[in-house]
């Protein structure tokens, strides 16, 4: 009879590894071959939380967020360096990490 497997698998582990999964494999009384293929069939696959295009827009966000955050620490180091630093600048940056702050926890919050 002809063997309806028709596709193999090939992976690579380390004397550790492959100990481990040889123990147990002998607990269950199958082979390493079997008992690997029992736990891949085992497994139960998760829905992914996001889209792919909500996963950009989340990495399009935070990239942008940290650009912010870039350049205002630019700033601030400029200004902290010439011992200058206007008393509204300090409050733009103040208004502008509070909003940064607002948009990093709304991303978060995606991300639960």
């Amino acid at each position: 009879m002809a063997r309806s497997d028709n596709h193999q698998i090939n992976i690579r582990v380390n004397e550790a590894e492959y100990a481990k999964i040889q123990a147990s494999a002998r607990i269950m009384g199958l082979s390493v071959s079997k008992y690997c293929k029992h736990l891949i069939m085992q497994s139960k696959l998760r829905e992914p939380k996001f889209s792919e295009d909500e996963y950009h827009q989340i990495r399009v966000d935070l990239l942008r967020i940290g650009n912010n955050i870039n350049q205002m620490a630019r700033r601030l180091n400029q200004a902290y360096n010439e011992s200058e630093i206007t008393s509204e600048e300090l409050a733009i940056l103040n208004i502008t990490l509070s909003k940064l702050d607002d948009e990093v926890a709304m991303v978060w919050q995606q991300l639960r």
